[in-house]
């Protein structure tokens, strides 16, 4: 067989000839060898890259990270006590389990107004000195107005770049919290994470002491000014309805009622039975006379006594058969006859008034005078009974409206005197969480890095092996886009004619 050279014209006439071109077949092999033919393309892709990732890589800061741990633990700040829709005391205490207390504590932590507190303790330019000369580059630029927001600016720009420094977590279920920060400068790393654990722990005290009393307050307040607008309205109505105590004034209205009612119907009773007596004596004096005999001047009966007198005394004397004493028996016998001839008394009769009737018609006349005073007493007490009858109707018809206003007052003042307690309460607890601050512990305060750590190797390792890739697929985009057989084998996987022979370039 003729050389490669020759060969090449025989296939391009056969080419020709048949007008189909053949595409080489390239085997593993043939591409290994392609790549080393273009080695030189690689290296010159290689280094340049790889030096641009050393340089890169030795640009890299030394960072020293200062680590600190905190213990976390269950205070009376972190329990849940209900304030409204139960009575004092009442309320069940809600208590977080160990992740929830730690995401908390982590979110106060984490929270930017710690990062700007802490910042706060150092100078910016020890921090951050790169941000402090940005911003005096920028306030050359800008006029002097402006400074003082270009220094805000900047100061904004480092809490958030301190807040990404910053890194705290906690393992499951382990109530510790670790906390680490790094900085190019070993002992400003230690003091910036120990400032940062300060002002966390100062920072969680003011929110957990100040926020349940505060709005305990708050509220407190509200319930006192809406006190004093109800008692302005209940002022204003006993104002505008001229009542001095409206209870007072009920009662007293109630209890005139009462007694006036009482000794009305008392007056009623006895004129009823004043009326009945004096019916009686007016039908007594119908049937007795006004006028009765007095007396009657007759003297037979007294000598009829005188004599028995006499017949006694001559008894004791002399005896029944003397004639003195017959003589005396005469003249008694004479007069009893005398006596008894009559009908009643003779003589002169005297006539006068009838004391019966007169008593009687005195006790009728005694008993008109007071039935004409029941009937006056009767009329004026239902007078005043009616006056105050239409001041206790006025005052029931005021009485919903006062009933409401009371409710108002009463709900108020419950609700101011139960909110006072508790704020005095929730001020207590607060003292107490705040003199004791044993919630948090600081079990492992940041202590200054030895040992710092870099992105130097990294850097280096990721930019050998980019600027390796990267050569790769230089190398095999030139093997494969490269004309022509590499080796012999390739010839006769395409042709399927045997190479006897292969002649190399001179």
């Amino acid at each position: 067989m003729s050389n490669s050279d020759d060969w090449g014209t025989g296939h391009a006439s056969r080419t020709d000839q048949t007008g189909v071109r053949l595409r080489p077949r390239i085997g593993p092999l043939d591409v290994l060898v392609r790549l080393w033919r273009a080695k030189w393309l690689m290296i010159l892709v290689f280094l340049p890259i790889f030096l641009l990732g050393l340089l890169a890589a030795f640009q890299m800061p030394t960072e020293y990270e200062a680590r600190s741990r905190l213990y976390v633990r269950l205070g009376d700040e972190s329990v849940f006590r209900p304030r409204v829709g139960s009575a004092l005391g009442e309320g069940q205490p809600l208590a977080p389990d160990t992740e929830q207390l730690l995401l908390a504590e982590l979110e106060v932590l984490q929270s930017p107004v710690v990062a700007e507190r802490a910042l706060e303790k150092f100078p910016l330019q020890r921090i951050f000195p790169k941000l402090v000369t940005a911003m005096e580059k920028e306030m050359e630029k800008e006029p002097a107005d402006l400074h003082d927001a270009i220094a805000e600016e900047t100061f904004q720009k480092a809490i958030a770049a301190l807040q990404k420094r910053f890194k705290a977590g906690a393992a499951p279920k382990t109530p510790v919290i670790a906390a680490s920060i790094e900085h190019e400068d070993a002992e400003v790393s230690a003091e910036l994470l120990n400032a940062m654990i300060g002002a966390y722990l100062d920072y969680r005290q003011e929110v957990f002491a100040g926020s349940g009393s505060d709005s305990l307050r708050d509220q407190r307040k509200k319930f006192e000014g809406q006190l004093l607008d109800v008692e302005s309205d209940i002022r204003a109505f006993l104002r505008s309805n001229n009542i001095g105590d409206f209870e007072s004034e009920r009662a007293t209205a109630q209890q005139l009622y009462a007694t006036i009612s009482g000794e009305l119907l008392t007056n009623q009773s006895r004129a009823s039975a004043v009326e009945g007596q004096l019916d009686t004596y007016n039908r007594q004096l119908a049937t007795i006379e006004p006028q009765q005999d007095m007396y009657v001047e007759d003297s037979s009966a007294s000598q009829l006594m005188q004599l028995k007198i006499e017949r006694e005394d001559l008894l004791s004397r002399y005896t029944a058969d003397s004639r003195a004493v017959q003589a005396i028996d005469t003249r008694i016998a004479q007069l009893e006859d005398y006596l008894n001839s009559r009908d009643g008394l003779a003589g002169t009769t005297r006539r006068g008034p009838n004391p019966v009737y007169q008593q009687i018609e005195q006790a009728a006349a005694n008993l008109e005078a007071e039935r004409q005073s029941l009937a006056l007493q009767e009329a004026e007490l239902q007078r005043q009974l009616n006056r105050v009858e239409a001041r206790l109707a006025w005052l029931n018809d005021l009485t919903p409206e006062w009933q409401e206003l009371q409710r108002r007052k009463a709900l108020m003042e419950a609700n101011v005197e139960n909110f006072s307690v508790r704020e005095i309460q929730e001020n207590a607890l607060a003292e107490i969480s705040v003199e004791s601050a044993d919630s948090v512990r600081v079990l492992e305060p940041a202590r200054v890095p030895v040992k710092g750590s870099s992105l130097k190797m990294p850097i280096a390792a990721l930019a050998f092996l980019f600027a390796g890739f990267t050569a790769l697929m230089m190398g095999l985009l030139s093997a494969l886009m490269r004309r022509g057989f590499p080796t012999a084998a390739s010839v006769e996987r395409t042709t399927g004619l045997p190479v006897i022979a292969a002649v190399g370039k001179a």
